[in-house]
C-alpha cells in the first residue's frame, strides 16, 4: 500500500456517508487520487498536512443540470412573461456568439463553479466538442452532453459520437466523461429519440433531457398524441434509470409516479424554475413515487448565480410553500441533494458525493467561523440555511487542490473574466 501523501485536519468532517458521520475534529487521508481514511484528527497526520482550523470539510458539491457557456447571457433575460424566454429571448442572443465565445463563457462557468464549491457537473450546451476540452482544463470532474434537436440530428449525433469516442462513458476511467443530450420532448422527435437510446445501449452513455419545463413543451407533445411529456418519453424507452430528467416542472402527479416507478433521477433547478415560470417542481410526490433527486443550478442565465449552496436554501423554502408542510424536506435530505443523492442521479456515487474510504478526494472546506455561520449548533442546518459559496476556502478535486484561500491554482481568474466579459460584449439587449 503506498503511503499516505496529504492529510487534511478540520474542525470538523461532515461525511455524508450512509449513517451521517460526523468527525468534530476531524481528519481525512488522501493517497494520490484517492480517500484512504477518514475518522477523528490523529496526534500525528501522516503525510504533508494541511490545517483547517475554523473550517469544515464536506463532499464536493454535485451539480447535477448546468450550461457552463451561458455565463455569457447572465442578466440579458429578466421579468420575461411565461413562455416567451426561450424562443423571446434566448434564440436570438444565442444566434449572435459562436464556439469560441462559448469556451470563454464555460471556462468563466466553471471558474465560478469551482469557487462556489461544485467539483462535479453534468454540463450541456451547443458546440460541446468545442467546449468540453475547456471544462476538462478547468479541473472539475464533469459529464459533457451536445445537446440535440430534431432540426439538426444528423450534425448532433455525430457530434455526440465525437465526444464518446474522445471521453469515453466510464466516469471511472476519466475524470470527464461523454453522455448524450437530447433537448427536450417538444424539441426532439420519436426518430432521433429512438436514435438516442441505440447509441445509448451500444456506449453506455447516460441521457440527459429536459422534461416539462414548460407549457409549450408539454402542449407540443400532447399535439402529437401523446398523454404528456413523460409517458411519451416511456414509449420510446427513455423513462430509465440512465436517464436525467431536468427540471419536470409541469408533470401531473400520475406522471411523477411513472417518473418514480422507472428509476428516472431528476436534475431540480428551483431558482430557475421560480425565475423563468414561476412554478416548483413536484420534487415531494416524485422522490415519493421513488425518484433519486439531485440539485443543480442551472445556467447563469436562467438564475443569475452558478452557487449551489443557495440552491440548497431555495430548495428547501420553495418545496415546503409547495408541500403546504414546514417539516417536509429536512436539512439532511436537501444536503443530500447536493452531494450523495446527486452522485446517484449521475451514477458516479461509486466515485463521489460522500466522504469514504477508496472514493475520489474531491472535497471542500467552508470557513464556518464567519458571522452568519455563527453560531455553530447545527452544521448541516447551517451548511443549508446559511451558508455561502464565498464561503468556500479550499478545493480539491481527484486530491488536487484547485482552490486555497479562496484563489484558483490552476486557473486563471483575471485572464478567464476578461476573456469571458470580451466574449459577452458582443451581446446586446434584445428586446422581445
Amino acid at each position: 500500500m503506498s503511503p499516505v501523501s496529504l492529510t487534511l485536519v478540520a474542525d470538523a468532517v461532515l461525511t455524508l456517508d450512509g449513517a451521517g458521520t460526523v468527525h468534530a475534529p476531524g481528519a481525512v487521508q488522501i493517497d494520490g487520487t484517492t480517500i484512504r481514511a477518514v475518522g477523528p484528527s490523529p496526534e500525528r497526520p501522516p503525510g504533508e498536512v494541511v490545517d483547517l482550523a475554523g473550517c469544515v470539510l464536506l463532499p464536493g458539491l454535485v451539480n447535477t443540470h448546468t450550461h457552463s457557456p451561458m455565463w455569457l447571457y447572465r442578466g440579458l433575460t429578466e421579468d420575461v412573461p411565461r413562455g416567451e424566454w426561450l424562443a423571446g429571448r434566448m434564440s436570438p442572443l444565442e444566434g449572435r456568439v459562436g464556439p469560441a465565445d462559448f469556451r470563454a463563457g464555460a471556462l468563466a462557468g466553471c471558474l465560478e463553479l469551482l469557487l462556489n464549491g461544485v467539483t462535479t457537473i453534468a454540463d450541456r450546451y451547443a458546440h460541446m466538442d468545442a467546449v468540453a476540452p475547456v471544462v476538462e482544463a478547468s479541473g472539475l470532474r464533469a459529464v459533457v452532453a451536445h445537446s440535440s434537436y430534431d432540426r439538426t440530428a444528423a450534425d448532433d449525433i455525430t457530434v455526440a459520437e465525437r465526444l464518446i469516442e474522445r471521453f469515453g462513458t466510464d466516469p471511472g476511467r476519466s475524470r470527464v466523461w461523454a453522455g448524450l443530450g437530447p433537448h427536450a420532448t417538444d424539441t426532439c422527435g420519436p426518430s432521433l429519440l429512438r436514435e438516442v437510446r441505440r447509441l445509448a445501449d451500444q456506449s453506455g452513455a447516460r441521457v440527459f433531457i429536459h422534461l416539462a419545463q414548460s407549457a409549450e413543451e408539454v402542449a407540443a407533445v400532447r399535439a402529437r398524441g401523446a398523454p404528456g411529456s413523460a409517458a411519451y418519453l416511456d414509449d420510446l424507452g427513455l423513462l430509465a434509470p440512465d436517464v436525467i430528467a431536468a427540471h419536470a416542472t409541469y408533470l401531473t402527479d400520475h406522471e411523477a409516479d411513472l417518473v418514480g416507478a422507472r428509476g428516472t433521477a431528476i436534475a431540480h433547478c428551483p431558482s430557475s424554475n421560480a425565475k423563468l415560470e414561476g412554478r416548483v417542481a413536484p420534487i415531494g410526490r416524485l422522490r415519493d413515487a421513488g425518484a433519486v433527486v439531485g440539485l443543480g443550478t442551472d445556467a447563469a442565465v436562467c438564475n443569475n448565480g452558478m452557487d449551489l449552496f443557495e440552491e440548497l436554501k431555495m430548495a428547501g423554502l420553495l418545496n415546503k410553500v409547495a408541500a403546504s408542510d414546514p417539516s417536509r424536506f429536512t436539512t439532511d435530505e436537501l444536503l443530500r441533494m447536493a452531494t450523495s443523492d446527486a452522485a446517484r442521479a449521475l451514477g458516479v456515487d461509486h466515485l463521489v458525493g460522500s466522504i469514504e474510504p477508496g472514493k475520489r478526494a474531491d472535497l471542500v472546506a467552508l470557513r464556518r467561523t464567519v458571522p452568519h455561520l455563527l453560531p455553530w449548533h447545527d452544521p448541516v442546518a447551517n451548511l443549508v440555511y446559511a451558508a455561502r459559496g464565498s464561503d468556500v476556502v479550499a478545493v480539491w478535486v481527484d486530491g488536487e487542490q484547485l482552490v486555497a484561500d479562496g484563489r484558483p491554482i490552476r486557473l486563471d481568474p483575471e485572464k478567464i473574466l476578461a476573456d469571458g466579459v470580451t466574449a459577452a460584449s458582443r451581446l446586446t439587449y434584445v428586446a422581445i
